[in-house]
């Protein structure tokens, strides 16, 4: 590995598709890390915009830029891993940006408090179109031991995480196995969740942000039958980890009630999928659980809940 005065190499990895809005402001920004032994590793997949013309501007001696010899995001990043030189790793999108003194902060809480299986992860915040900054109600920023019990969290529904919320040893992402070039949505969630069920620890570095901007584009945004199959399998691999870790009362339902949070937020676009859902939930050994809301109570004690998400959705209730 490289290195600069004894100080270990953390590589940046960026998947780029179409971001020629962005990308200048996010590469610019990562110039200003506080750290001082940093490299950006670029993978263009096969844009059709200038995304790549505006990135290849930026190469140097700490940025490089690689056509995905591949397709698809999720290529892009386990490409960009594969050519990389860090000690230690962290996963953002072309679009996305974090504080400053981010990677700075974060290094120095693994290197005293963890080891090469260890995540470090910090707060997120959502930038709006306007300007405006959000940031989300969180009560996972603290330690967890294992890793896994961070993941644990999330779907209790404390908090979330977005990629560039963490960093880790290349060792941890060896072991993870990997993106996993099959799945186009909820390609993190699916990811990460490896990554802390193969964790020693989750260790949180508060006062530092990942800046999460909300641009309604991209594959986060399309919501295809294609997209929700996506979904709902990483629902079933991420259930699968957690019961294999703890299989209790508690772990099981908050399994089922995020599959049931999914149906309600998308039936009935995902009526092809329902066979899915009740494979998971049967697995889980828990019936259909959906979010207590008060209309959707009233509506489903009458007509049932098909009908009631459906009047739901139709109406905006």
């Amino acid at each position: 590995m490289i290195h600069n005065e004894g100080i270990p190499l953390v590589s940046i990895l960026i998947p780029l598709y179409n971001a020629n809005k962005w990308v200048s402001e996010t590469l610019d920004s990562l110039k200003k890390q506080t750290y001082k032994n940093v490299e950006i590793i670029v993978v263009d997949d096969h844009s059709t915009d200038n995304s790549l013309a505006i990135a290849k501007e930026y190469e140097s001696d700490r940025i490089h830029v690689f056509i995905n010899p591949r397709k698809g995001g999720n290529a892009a990043r386990n490409y960009a891993f594969e050519v990389c030189n860090g000690d230690y790793i962290k996963f953002m999108d072309a679009d996305d940006y974090c504080t400053d003194d981010m990677i700075e902060k974060q290094m120095e809480r693994i290197l005293k408090d963890g080891d090469n299986d260890t995540l470090v992860f910090s707060p997120v915040k959502m930038l709006y179109p306007d300007g405006r900054l959000f940031f989300p109600q969180r009560k996972i920023d603290k330690d967890y031991t294992p890793g896994i019990e961070l993941l644990l969290d999330i779907w209790r529904g404390k908090g979330w995480n977005c990629p560039h919320c963490h960093l880790m040893h290349r060792d941890l992402f060896i072991k993870s196995g990997g993106w996993d070039e099959n799945i186009i949505k909820n390609q993190d969630g699916e990811f990460f969740a490896r990554v802390a069920a193969k964790a020693s620890m989750a260790l949180s570095v508060n006062n530092v942000f990942a800046i999460w901007r909300q641009t309604g584009t991209g594959v986060s945004s399309k919501m295809s039958l294609e997209a929700q199959k996506s979904v709902l399998r990483t629902y079933d691999i991420i259930s699968h980890l957690i019961i294999s870790y703890k299989d209790n009362d508690d772990t099981r339902y908050n399994c089922a009630r995020y599959i049931g949070f999914f149906v309600y937020t998308n039936y009935p676009q995902i009526k092809e999928l329902m066979q899915m859902v009740y494979e998971i939930l049967n697995y889980l050994h828990q019936p259909l659980i959906l979010p207590q809301r008060r209309v959707l109570k009233f509506l489903r004690t009458i007509l049932g809940w098909k009908i009631a998400l459906c009047l739901i959705h139709k109406f905006k209730l």
